[in-house]
């Protein structure tokens, strides 16, 4: 951020789980009055009146919780609400990108997000417990997506036990992303006890599916970078 000199950041939250929220207080543009920050909350189906993760940042930041109120970020900060069904078109220096969203399967509820940009498309589908269908919710939101992003949390004997926790497998993943006809599946949002070499393993185990001979599939890494 230091070296881009970036001005203008976009937020877009799927919930308002703590382990999605708890980065923001230290996100350091917001510390600085010529930083302009969009943020946008889900409109989830049944939820209360008012911005869900408007509400919950200014809560988390209360004493005793953190020394620096909401209030007290500088930067010129704005919420709005995206819901499934309506899109929202916000306009770049490189073009239009227009966003989509879905509800997915998770505890209180959660969007998964379709962005689009010149013919290009990805969908982020984190904290999702998927329900491989061809009319779930998030396979028709990722109808040809060139990447689905997923959430693919443990491995099958894991989620045996842990059954409506809201977290999926690499295998209930790639069925969504046949589903869909993804062009390339991204595996994401690791159980924390995984190990870098359990990791290895359960991507080498998924790309012995067969479908993945069409159907790039790989693990996420930090920092990565994607040409779609």
């Amino acid at each position: 951020w230091i070296q881009s000199k970036k001005k203008s950041f976009t937020f877009l939250f799927t919930h308002a789980h703590w382990d999605h929220l708890q980065g923001f207080p230290f996100f350091t543009p917001a510390f600085f009055d010529d930083v302009s920050i969009q943020i946008y909350s889900p409109r989830l189906p049944g939820a209360p009146a008012g911005n869900l993760i408007e509400k919950a940042l200014h809560a988390q930041q209360c004493e005793p919780f953190f020394p620096a109120g909401f209030p007290q970020l500088r930067a010129k900060i704005s919420f709005a609400e995206i819901e499934p069904g309506k899109p929202v078109h916000i306009a770049s220096p490189s073009g239009e990108l227009k966003i989509d969203s879905a509800p997915v399967s998770h505890p209180g509820g959660c969007l998964a997000y379709r962005l689009e940009h010149e013919r290009r498309s990805l969908v982020f589908a984190t904290d999702n417990e998927p329900q491989p269908s061809p009319d779930s919710p998030l396979v028709k939101l990722a109808a040809d997506t060139d990447l689905l992003v997923c959430d693919g949390q443990y491995n099958n004997e894991e989620h045996q036990q842990r059954k409506g926790w809201g977290h999926g497998t690499p295998e209930l993943c790639l069925q969504e992303a046949v589903f869909a006809r993804a062009r390339r599946l991204v595996i994401t949002h690791f159980d924390p006890s995984h190990s870098d070499p359990t990791l290895q393993a359960m991507e080498d185990e998924i790309k012995k599916a067969p479908s993945t001979r069409k159907l790039p599939v790989s693990f996420a890494r930090q920092g990565q970078t994607i040409d779609c």
